[in-house]
């Protein structure tokens, strides 16, 4: 359903939009939107939630939405009973932000991560990794992980925040620091694969689902990157992590975090 979930939104942004609508859907670069599993509340009652970086995305999706009286998903129809839509205070995340040692987090949906191949820290990047892209070595590759990789995340999101949001972390050294083991992974619990088929390309999606607890070592630690991480956890409870996050794939929930 969460296919069909993004068809719907491609849809109905082309209903107010089209010009933006195809720009969107051929963008190749890091999704400035997300969209929501559909959840079940009782039955018969579901509910949906997109996420924007856009403010004219957002804008573009409340008109749209609020003309429909229904909607289709796959063959069957639903009803729309209520739109409604929340406005997050990005500057008060960062200024509320806190820097803690330990989360606990439980991933709701199928989540996965892309992993370069081979495997080159953030930062070792620049001149030389120009230099070697510039000479065709090492050839890179791209491998799916559906697995809980905190740096795969953490990476990901801060992408996400790096794109779009315009305000800095005010972290120094986050990508070295993280990728240095500033957090790791201290337990699991329910963790799941999951195989789906997206049958519009005809090809499988494998994602985790389960319980994920991470902790900041102290031998690390440094309260700006605590502070960065805080943020982005938040932040990615809002709009998703890894791939498909735009076919309802990567949501999560903090169930703990604590100093």
């Amino acid at each position: 359903m969460s296919f069909h979930l993004r068809g719907l939104f491609y849809r109905t942004l082309r209903s107010v939009d089209p010009g933006f609508s195809s720009w969107l859907h051929g963008y190749g670069g890091l999704a400035p939107f997300s969209v929501s599993p559909l959840i079940r509340v009782s039955p018969g009652l579901y509910l949906f939630k997109i996420a924007s970086y856009l403010t004219k995305l957002s804008d573009m999706l409340v008109k749209a939405f609020g003309r429909l009286s229904e909607v289709k998903l796959s063959d069957k129809h639903f009803r729309v009973l209520e739109i409604s839509y929340v406005r997050l205070d990005l500057e008060g995340l960062v200024r509320d932000s806190k820097p803690y040692t330990r989360y606990e987090l439980e991933f709701l949906s199928p989540t996965c991560f892309r992993r370069p191949c081979p495997y080159i820290p953030l930062h070792t990047m620049g001149l030389v990794a120009s230099i070697m892209r510039f000479m065709g070595k090492p050839k890179s590759h791209y491998r799916f992980l559906p697995l809980p990789d905190p740096i795969l995340m953490l990476r990901n999101l801060k992408r996400q925040w790096d794109q779009y949001v315009g305000l800095s972390l005010r972290a120094h050294r986050f990508s070295r620091w993280l990728e240095e083991g500033g957090v790791a992974i201290s337990g699991v619990s329910d963790i799941r694969t999951h195989r789906l088929l997206n049958r519009a390309k005809g090809r499988f999606f494998v994602g985790f689902t389960g319980r994920v607890r991470l902790s900041l070592p102290a031998d690390v630690f440094g309260e700006d990157c605590a502070k960065a991480v805080n943020i982005l956890l938040k932040i990615g409870e809002e709009t998703q992590v890894g791939v498909n996050r735009t076919a309802g794939f990567g949501m999560y929930r903090i169930l703990r975090m604590c100093e």
